[in-house]
């Protein structure tokens, strides 16, 4: 009797392909953990880097893509407190320069 396939759902994948790439773990070692066959796993990875249109290399790890995204995120603050206070500065100098 031939042994049934095990189907795994896209977002298993996605996820298991997420954790290769920000572990820093070998392919071998995450498919183990995992409970998968190790082609799979190595599939799934390239079939990711191939939708995404990117390298290996060029693919962001998500703590890096968080780390990223909070750095920017720091960045638009200290840029809205700046413009914030240029434009009280303004404010203020209109009513001055508008007084009678």
């Amino acid at each position: 009797m031939a042994k049934k396939r095990k189907k795994y759902s896209e977002e298993f994948r996605r996820d298991a392909v997420n954790l290769l790439l920000s572990s820093g773990k070998s392919v071998t070692e995450i498919a183990a953990e995992l409970g998968i066959e190790l082609y799979n796993l190595a599939r799934w990875k390239s079939q990711f880097i191939m939708s995404n249109g990117k390298s290996s290399e060029q693919v962001e790890a998500p703590a890096e893509k968080m780390r990223r995204l909070e750095n920017d995120n720091k960045q638009l603050v200290r840029e809205n407190a700046a413009l914030r206070q240029e434009r009280d500065i303004l404010k203020k100098a209109v009513g001055i320069v508008s007084k009678p």
